[in-house]
């Protein structure tokens, strides 16, 4: 019964595609599908930023040592790296790519689950810190507060938590460091700390700790009144418009809020449109183990050459079987085609000559001047900008794609194009 339904659309989607061709229907077109609304719907996410490096680190060297020597958390290397990092000799991955938690903002924003604090000029981050949070049964609140308080070398009081401690004047022995910024919460704050090493760590009773030199470098750039956000976000989602790429970065539980699950991710890619255009396998690897190291998801660094000539793309090819899927735009530009919509974008067609095929979001089939061929790829939609698939295009077309992986560059060589004559058949 699957296959005689099956089938049955299949016919009908050919019968419409000729009627549409042989009675000339009108279809809504995109003029030149720029890509002006593609790179806008992908600048709603968070920025991408930094690189991450390996590091080889001597046998009895500590890996706070190392950690702090680059300006991030044992925690953090330990997260991002695989086996046992406590004994012999390792080249270690320096994770010091970051996905922001928050695409604007201003001031300072902490991710809770990150372990990590934001520093916003611009609305744009350009620093970050880690820091150590509050242990479970005295978690780091969330929400939007504000610095309240500055101080050089604060006496320590002792909190409603510590009532048979004594108050710890300014020097080596004070938990505060020689920092404190407080926040608009009473009882809370980030400081600097004389126990560096729990930098990454939840063991506070709420403050959020950093190392004396980022402690420094933050109580200078901040003043009384600067905005201080704190989430709590497992997944966060950022890109790289310089690569065309989209990433996620997947983190630890530490306040055990609850699993999270491909659905949850698939839903959340919703509000940018790429829940059909991501790699859900490299998703559900990633979310084996929180690394909180970014992960490619859709697009990639990877150029695309048309007869030697680089086509931009808003997002870069994503593979997908034997395929890769691209801006339509652009591709057809550089082939001589066009590209045309249906209502909703619920069909795309690219024409070239009397070359016509007809794609379906989401369909891994494809009508070619009447006739059904099957796809490595289906195309999908980002935002209702259509993706479809780079070589099944290329080929139908009557070129040919070739992938250089050492370069990063797929190849694809058009004799039409190459020809510069329309309203020949392809080479």
């Amino acid at each position: 019964m699957g296959v005689w339904n099956r089938k049955v659309t299949m016919r009908t989607r050919v019968e419409f595609f000729v009627l549409l061709v042989t009675v000339g229907l009108v279809v809504s077109e995109v003029p030149g599908l720029g890509q002006e609304a593609l790179a806008r719907n992908l600048a709603r996410l968070a920025p991408v930023f930094g690189a991450s490096e390996l590091c080889p680190r001597e046998g009895k060297e500590d890996i706070y040592e190392v950690a702090r020597r680059f300006g991030v958390s044992a925690s953090a290397v330990f997260n991002g790296n695989r086996g046992d990092l406590l004994i012999g000799d390792e080249l270690l991955l320096i994770p010091r790519e970051w996905a922001a938690p928050l695409p604007w903002a201003e001031g300072v924003v902490v991710n809770l689950a990150e372990r990590n604090l934001y520093l916003y000029e611009g609305g744009r981050p350009t620093r970050v810190f880690p820091v150590a949070i509050g242990m479970r049964g005295w978690e780091t609140p969330t929400g939007e507060f504000e610095i309240a308080t500055k101080a050089k070398n604060p006496t320590w009081f002792p909190p409603a938590w510590a009532t048979e401690e004594e108050p710890v004047p300014p020097g080596p022995d004070n938990p505060l460091g020689d920092r404190w910024m407080g926040l608009s919460k009473k009882g809370y704050g980030v400081h600097a700390t004389n126990a560096p090493w729990t930098v990454g760590r939840y063991l506070s009773h709420g403050c959020m700790r950093m190392y004396p030199e980022h402690a420094h470098e933050l109580y200078e750039s901040v003043r009384v009144g600067t905005p201080f956000t704190i989430v709590y976000r497992r997944v966060v989602f950022g890109f790289r418009p310089d690569e065309g790429t989209v990433y996620m970065a997947y983190y630890p539980d530490p306040y055990r809020f609850g699993e999270v699950s491909p659905q949850h991710v698939r839903e959340a890619l919703e509000e940018y449109g790429l829940e059909d255009a991501v790699d859900m396998r490299t998703v559900r690897q990633a979310l084996e183990r929180p690394s909180g190291v970014p992960i490619a998801i859709a697009g990639s660094r990877e150029k695309v050459l048309v007869n030697g000539k680089r086509v931009e793309f808003a997002l870069g090819p994503t593979r997908v079987g034997g395929d890769w899927l691209v801006p339509a735009g652009p591709l057809a530009a550089a082939l001589g085609a066009s590209v045309e919509l249906g209502p909703r974008t619920n069909y795309v067609v690219v024409s070239r000559g009397n070359q016509r095929m007809f794609f379906s979001p989401g369909d891994r089939d494809a009508i070619v001047n009447g006739r059904m061929v099957g796809l490595e790829a289906a195309p999908q939609l980002v935002g209702r900008y259509p993706l479809i698939p780079l070589k099944a295009t290329v080929t139908l077309l009557g070129g040919s794609v070739g992938w250089d992986e050492a370069a990063g560059e797929i190849l694809v060589w058009d004799g039409w194009r190459r020809s510069g004559i329309s309203g020949l058949e392809p080479r």
